[in-house]
């Protein structure tokens, strides 16, 4: 595998301005939030969908539920999480009797513990409070509402709701993951702005940090890329055995062997 030292600095980045936003959202810094949300879309345009109109009105805001502030630690959000648990309980000892609202706060503790999780939530909430202050536009962009790029008597088209065709070449292991629909547009989009913002970091590497795929579906990822570029396998034959080894744990060399696809002479790849 290569080396993680790049994937560690996306992660070192990625923690301080998820830190800055809570910050800034904790103390209401209506500038701070919308520059740290603008900074952390960049990275990952895929953990802020499109608002929704029920979004919009008022999202799902777990700190809330949980009684804690937004900006707290790992631990004090494990620590609320079980109290709110145990507060439901004690008033509804049949979990039955409100089912919704026990879901809610299960779906809060597991959310919150997650770190891309809560990025996506605090992300979700953020916009939803901001486009209820009115300090956005309702359609979820993320500008300033009066603010004006500098030189310019207007705001730039709203980013947050379309999405740009992809017309440049992207390297070939994110277009199998496409294809073997293991990602979709929002995470080709936000692997590309990656490779954008960090040149010197390998593809492998932001893969890997974004938990797209693990260590052996990107051996079985790299192997398809050199099968098909020899023409020993056609794009239709990977994406059955890749999604074989997503979803019965059979690795994709093999798939391909046992099928008929592939000859022997690969099999020092199945358990690699």
């Amino acid at each position: 595998m290569a080396n993680t030292g790049g994937a560690n600095r996306i992660e070192l980045e990625s923690q301080i301005l998820c830190a800055a936003l809570r910050a800034s959202w904790a103390a209401t810094d209506t500038e701070g939030m919308i520059k740290s949300c603008q900074e952390l879309y960049q990275l990952f345009p895929d953990l802020l969908p499109p608002p929704k109109a029920e979004e919009q009105m008022q999202p799902d805001n777990y700190y809330d539920l949980l009684q804690i502030e937004c900006d707290v630690n790992p631990s004090m959000v494990l620590a609320a999480y079980f109290k709110a648990v145990k507060r439901f309980l004690r008033v509804h000892p049949d979990a039955k009797q409100d089912l919704r609202n026990y879901y809610k706060i299960l779906n809060a503790g597991f959310i919150l513990r997650k770190p891309r999780l809560r990025l996506s939530h605090d992300l979700i909430a953020a916009r939803g409070q901001l486009i209820k202050e009115g300090s956005i536009p309702s359609d979820g962009t993320l500008d300033m509402v009066g603010a004006a790029p500098e030189g310019s008597g207007e705001r730039p088209a709203a980013q947050m709701v379309t999405t740009q065709p992809m017309t440049d070449v992207m390297p070939k292991i994110i277009e199998l993951m496409k294809a073997a629909q293991i990602i979709g547009v929002a995470e080709v989009h936000a692997l590309r702005n990656q490779m954008a913002l960090y040149p010197n970091i390998s593809v492998i590497d932001l893969i890997s940090q974004a938990g797209y795929v693990n260590d052996a579906e990107v051996q079985s990822l790299q192997l398809a890329e050199d099968l098909l570029s020899q023409g020993k396998i056609n794009i239709g034959q990977f994406c059955v055995a890749m999604y074989d080894e997503r979803t019965r744990g059979i690795r994709m060399a093999e798939s391909l062997q046992v099928r008929g696809w592939l000859s022997t002479e690969v099999s020092r790849y199945r358990d690699a």
